[in-house]
């Protein structure tokens, strides 16, 4: 097992003494006990959230530090007829369909900036006491629908993906728990359980109510108004506005004026509903679409379900491969190139076997890939409506490279988009200039055991102060010959989802506020603030952490969600909405982010990837 102890003598010094190299700001980063931290082990152990390199070369770009014209450019020389700059999910989704679409002899270029593709779907490993054990860094569930029609689902066919899984279980002789598959489920969608449990602070103590929702909030320290709106806002039919084009309606308030103004709910509703909501889109009720809500499944919207939609989200089960939905991204990995993942195309293999980085950018690959590969500079050759090609600038190992291609794929979020693309039209300008972004950050922490949570009688919890504001672990896929072990004395990764927002400020202030509290927290600090929170919350059980804790690794996201505000989603008063506006790509140009579907999740980044291709592929 490598130990903190083992990582900071090694890389994470070095780390350190790096950032002091940076520029105001970012010489925030400079802790002395660095920033990045331990990473785990296996394939993703240098690719866990953003690099320091990343953060560095995004903010040059946005500066203006890089230009086509720069005399130290390096011309590689080499023309592909589409470079897709991003390798997550909607990149590798781009690739795959322009390898289905290519013709005779077409090359691609996937230009990545982490050290690994995936994007947010990537996993952290861990080796503690002779088990494996692994937790999702980002992106995360998924329900394997067999429908058509329903966007992404259509690659489970494709890639051969399982529609059905297998899941380790508690030992023999062990109490019953229930336990998430996920680590979102437990938050809101079925938090219904005796293995859900809240901390809860007040003048006379502190202590676990477990199954808050199924004891009736007895335990809840609300008034009985309050208790009765939660109870309305759960359940309730109430329908405020009739008319068949509702949808559009909710995008035209946040999902805090439709709780307060539409439905009635006490202002209590939107704080507890804040940081679920900002778990999954970023920032609070107060910022976002109500559509945004709508979109996602969270509640007050139970008389505008369909039938359908009823049916099939009763019908479905969640499920969440080890590393979360980097399951996804070693699919399509080993569709594009299939020596990166030695062995069949079996479940297994795909998800266990490593992936061979030295396969990646094999000059006869029709597709390859380029990690470490920063794209900086992106622009047509003339004007868009008339050029022949798009030439692309990127830095990698301290360097700028210039290539070029028939026609591009942007799948880099639109904070990066904006700034990397140099003739980006006013049109195009002004839809991106709407977007805000917003970090989150997802911790894994393998313990050695979790016999405290095992007295406690949980799995999921939530509380009201203290670092993030909850943690579960999850129901372990099984997956070839891998098999986590479920007792309460061994290993289990404890997954903390940690939004940052703060109700009352503009969209764009409360994301600036966020990355500025993760840029310059360092590795060592929040380590204590995750140790001391765990100690308070779970000392009384039993947790000591030094004991307890094997490891830790943070991903930090520092622009992860695209805060979907109203006016994102639909045309209002003539104004097409801002991801109309992108959908169309210009020139040889299209852009391909999951953040454009205005839920950033897999199904999305599959379909806004695999478009952007179809789009570019007709242009050239």
């Amino acid at each position: 097992m490598i130990t903190r102890r083992d990582f900071l003598n090694g890389v994470l010094l070095g780390a350190g003494m790096t950032l002091l190299d940076l520029p105001a700001p970012l010489r925030a980063l400079a802790q002395t006990e660095g920033w990045y931290g331990y990473g785990g082990t296996g394939d993703y152990t240098r690719s866990h959230g953003n690099t320091e390199e990343i953060v560095r070369e995004f903010h040059k770009v946005r500066d203006g530090k890089y230009r086509n014209s720069d005399s130290d450019i390096i011309d590689t020389e080499e023309t592909y007829d589409m470079i897709i700059v991003g390798g997550g999910i909607s990149g590798l989704s781009a690739a795959y369909e322009f390898k289905k679409g290519k013709r005779y002899d077409q090359k691609c270029l996937v230009l990545e900036n982490h050290p690994m593709t995936g994007g947010h779907a990537k996993r952290n490993e861990f080796d503690v006491n002779g088990y494996k054990i692994i937790g999702p860094q980002a992106s995360n569930a998924f329900v394997a629908i067999n429908q058509k029609g329903v966007p992404g689902f259509e690659m489970f066919d494709e890639l051969k993906v399982p529609k059905s899984f297998a899941y380790q279980n508690l030992e023999p002789g062990l109490k019953k728990l229930s336990l998430d598959r996920t680590s979102y489920g437990f938050m809101l969608w079925y938090d219904v359980s005796q293995s859900v449990g809240f901390f809860l602070e007040d003048s006379k103590g502190s202590g676990w109510v477990r199954d808050p929702w199924g004891d009736g909030m007895k335990h809840l320290p609300y008034s009985e108004k309050v208790k009765k709106d939660f109870t309305d806002w759960r359940k309730s039919m109430k329908r405020p506005y009739h008319l068949a084009d509702f949808k559009r309606w909710f995008d035209t308030m946040t999902y805090k004026d439709y709780l307060e103004k539409e439905l009635g709910l006490s202002s209590e509703i939107a704080e507890f509903a804040d940081p679920i909501i900002a778990s999954g889109l970023g920032l609070g009720c107060d910022s976002l679409s109500a559509y945004a809500a709508y979109q996602i499944g969270m509640p007050g919207f139970q008389s505008y379900s369909s039938r359908e939609r009823k049916r099939r989200l009763e019908d479905s089960d969640w499920h969440s491969f080890p590393g979360g939905n980097d399951g996804f991204s070693r699919y399509l990995l080993k569709a594009l190139i299939p020596e990166a993942i030695d062995g069949s195309n079996e479940f297994g293999d795909i998800l266990n076997r490593p992936i061979k980085l030295d396969t990646l950018d094999n000059p006869d690959n029709a597709v390859r890939i380029r990690l470490e590969a920063s794209v900086v500079d992106v622009r047509h050759n003339a004007d868009p409506a008339s050029s022949d090609h798009v030439t692309v600038v990127y830095t990698k190992g301290g360097k700028k490279y210039r290539a070029k291609a028939g026609g591009v794929v942007v799948t880099a979020a639109g904070w990066m988009a904006k700034h990397m693309v140099k003739d980006l039209p006013f049109e195009h300008t002004s839809a991106f200039n709407q977007l805000n972004h917003s970090p989150v950050m997802v911790v894994n922490v393998a313990l050695t055991n979790w016999r405290f949570l095992y007295k406690l009688g949980l799995t999921g919890c939530r509380w009201f102060n203290g670092f993030g504001f909850s943690c579960n672990f999850r129901q372990p896929m099984i997956v070839g010959d891998y098999r986590a072990p479920m007792h309460p004395d061994k290993p289990v990764v404890l997954t903390f989802y940690v939004p940052y927002f703060t109700p009352g400020l503009p969209a764009k202030e409360q994301g600036d506020i966020g990355r500025k509290t993760m840029l310059s927290t360092s590795f060592a600090e929040y380590e204590r603030q995750i140790k001391a929170h765990m100690t308070k919350v779970f000392g009384e059980a039993g947790f000591k952490a030094d004991r307890d804790i094997a490891g830790i690794v943070l991903n930090r996201w520092l622009n992860a969600y695209m805060n979907p505000q109203p006016g994102y989603y639909f045309t209002h008063n003539g104004k097409k909405a801002p991801r109309e506006v992108i959908r169309q790509g210009y020139g040889r140009i299209a852009f391909g982010h999951s953040e454009i579907d205005g839920h950033q999740n897999w199904s999305g980044a599959f379909s806004e990837g695999a478009r952007a291709a179809k789009d570019v592929m007709a242009r050239i």
